[in-house]
């Protein structure tokens, strides 16, 4: 069997972000890792490696191995800060956008890894395991497995498209859908050196408000798709859920066992910053379902 590692990716810490992380890892034999994205030090602490065991919940959880990503880290890889402006952004917004970075990042710490499974923080499965769907590709040796991965069409509208041309003018183009996604080590590599190679064209360009630095989920499938990397459709497609708050108690009355996103986090304080107000409420899965309207 190759080697995988799991990870799931963070930048917020809840009951529910590690219920479903303890979920990933005893549905599996992999090693799997909590990936945090520590810029704005949801971790408080100075610490000498990036790699630490970690209690949470006042030792209620232990010993949950983290990876803590930062600005420093992040600096060493000489990447873009580019988003979906040119501009220099916020690292929230830069990894939102540039997904693959992760990778770099994780690989670079656990290098014995033939495969890298990752997940986003807001998918959810609902059930007891994610070990039938781990089962299904443990002998699956594409480099790309990732939700929605087809050709794109000439006449496409896809948002992600616009201002690529500086690198995707007529090459065959790729689309995908990032909350979960596996790599190879060599298409890790390989994505890197690409990254990279950009990153210089792309300075020629940065001025423009005709080009835009490339989003995840066009440049991966894209550039491995046109390089001789192999790549699959995930079999099994993400269920979306609508805009109420799940990321404390993820749980269903019925189970399905099916995998949903996005869990939206922050909802209600969302909602407060719009303007608007609690109106009607109705108990749906367990859940107390609000209606809201605008404040005037």
């Amino acid at each position: 069997m190759s080697k995988t590692l799991v990870f799931m990716r963070t930048h917020i810490i809840s009951k529910g972000v590690i219920s479903e992380f303890l979920k990933l890892k005893n549905s599996t034999d992999y090693d799997c890792i909590l990936f945090i994205d520590n810029h704005k030090k949801i971790i408080p602490g100075d610490f000498n490696e990036p790699v630490q065991n970690l209690d949470f919940f006042d030792g209620l959880v232990k010993d949950i191995k983290c990876f803590l990503f930062d600005e420093n880290i992040f600096s060493s890889f000489k990447l873009p800060y580019y988003a979906k402006k040119n501009k220099k952004q916020s690292l929230s917004k830069i990894m939102w956008c540039c997904g693959d970075y992760t990778f770099y990042a994780i690989k670079k710490y656990f290098p014995e890894y033939d495969f890298y499974w990752h997940f986003d923080n807001d998918v959810f499965c609902n059930g007891k395991s994610y070990s039938d769907f781990f089962k299904r590709y443990e002998n699956n040796n594409s480099d790309l497995l990732v939700n929605n991965l087809s050709k794109i069409d000439y006449d496409s509208t896809w948002w992600i498209l616009g201002k690529s041309e500086w690198m995707y003018g007529v090459a065959e183009k790729y689309s995908s859908f990032f909350p979960i996604v596996r790599l190879s080590a060599p298409a890790i590599d390989f994505l890197y050196k690409k990254r990279i190679e950009h990153k210089e064209i792309f300075q020629k360009f940065k001025r423009s408000k005709k080009n835009r630095w490339i989003n995840c989920e066009l440049f991966v499938p894209t550039e491995l798709l046109n390089n001789g990397f192999t790549g699959e459709n995930i079999m099994q497609p993400l269920r979306f859920l609508p805009e109420y708050d799940l990321n404390e108690d993820r749980i269903f009355e019925t189970p399905d066992n099916l995998i949903y996103h996005p869990v939206k986090g922050n909802f209600l304080k969302r909602l407060d910053s719009m303007k608007f107000k609690f109106c009607l409420s109705l108990r749906l899965c367990s859940y107390e379902i609000g209606f809201f309207i605008r404040k005037k």
